[in-house]
């Protein structure tokens, strides 16, 4: 597979997470393949030392510039058991699905997340994205794109919408010029990052519990099939959050994440700050969206444990969170 330009950038990649500025990290996800999102975590957990003896504070705004910012929340450093609690008979009785679109979310392990970082509360926005890239993805109309967009109408003209239309080396070079911009090490999570934030501190299914009644206070998820009014990414931010603070973690767009994507890493993955660098043919995401795809239902795609994929250079609808070091 041919390298893309921007992959092995030393700001960009897990080997060079150096952090200018001692801070733990911003976390970038993109959601459901096309645009980067940005997702905060909760408050519950005190502050984090920089190298020296100052503390940084459980919150963070970054100025964008343009009159655009972006709000942060620090995440602690701790231990989860990552991957799907339930057997694939317990899942299906309680979401519905097929066994064959579970088989990537075993063996359930314990991950070491041994560092706080900072994480975006909400995914990235357009007024985001633009004041950082100054481009709109998600006005493109050739190609690809095109064609998903006929399927898949998409919001124009709204700042506080997601990002999207755009692959996961677009999200990539989003994180390399707000570092550039901040002077702190920006980038996309790891898989293990993400589903820590997301669970905040819980075991369930969703981040609020096991009560699929509740999902529609929290996600976006299936579309006008669903009853919801517009067949598109919704404003970032209007429902409910999850205990440590972060909106739309279940459905509204995928997010991207730094892991290649492997159905097997779980079996072989270390226990510390576990991210899969070996290069494959596709980039993990995460979330689910606002839609329902074509072989997975939405509740299996939204839930905590939920993986997907897409090719690095893939456009759709995903999105992104912010990490921050």
């Amino acid at each position: 597979m041919n390298e893309h330009p921007t992959q092995r950038n030393p700001a960009l990649t897990s080997a060079s997470r150096s952090h200018p500025k001692s801070f733990s990290s911003f976390l970038l996800t993109a959601t459901i393949l096309t645009v980067a999102l940005l997702a905060f975590v909760p408050v519950a957990f005190g502050q984090a030392e920089k190298l020296g003896g100052d503390t940084v504070s459980k919150d963070l705004s970054l100025d964008l510039g343009k009159g655009v910012s972006m709000k942060l929340v620090l995440i602690p450093a701790g231990k989860f058991k990552m991957g799907n609690h339930d057997t694939p008979a317990e899942t299906i009785k309680k979401v519905g699905g097929e066994e064959e679109h579970l088989s990537d979310e075993y063996p359930a392990h314990e991950v070491t997340i041994s560092k706080p970082f900072y994480m975006g509360i909400y995914e990235l926005t357009q007024a985001q994205w633009k004041a950082v890239m100054g481009t709109e993805p998600w006005m493109t109309e050739t190609g690809e794109g095109e064609k998903m967009a006929a399927a898949q109408p998409r919001p124009q003209g709204f700042d506080d919408y997601p990002a999207v239309w755009m692959s996961s080396y677009d999200a990539i070079e989003f994180c390399r010029k707000l570092s550039k911009k901040t002077g702190m090490t920006v980038s996309l999570p790891t898989e293990a990052q993400w589903e820590y934030a997301c669970r905040a501190g819980t075991t369930t299914t969703f981040s609020f519990g096991d009560d699929l009644s509740k999902l529609i206070d929290h996600g976006w998820y299936g579309g006008i099939n669903a009853g919801q009014k517009e067949d598109y990414a919704h404003r970032v931010g209007q429902l409910k959050p999850n205990a440590w603070g972060l909106y739309d973690m279940h459905g509204n767009v995928w997010e991207f994440c730094s892991d290649w994507y492997d159905k097997d890493f779980y079996s072989r993955s270390p226990s510390v700050d576990p991210e899969n660098t070996k290069e494959t043919d596709l980039r993990c995401l995460r979330s689910g969206s606002f839609h329902s795809a074509p072989i997975r239902v939405p509740l299996l795609t939204t839930r905590q444990v939920g993986r997907s994929q897409a090719g690095p250079l893939q456009l759709r609808y995903p999105g992104r969170r912010c990490d921050g070091r």
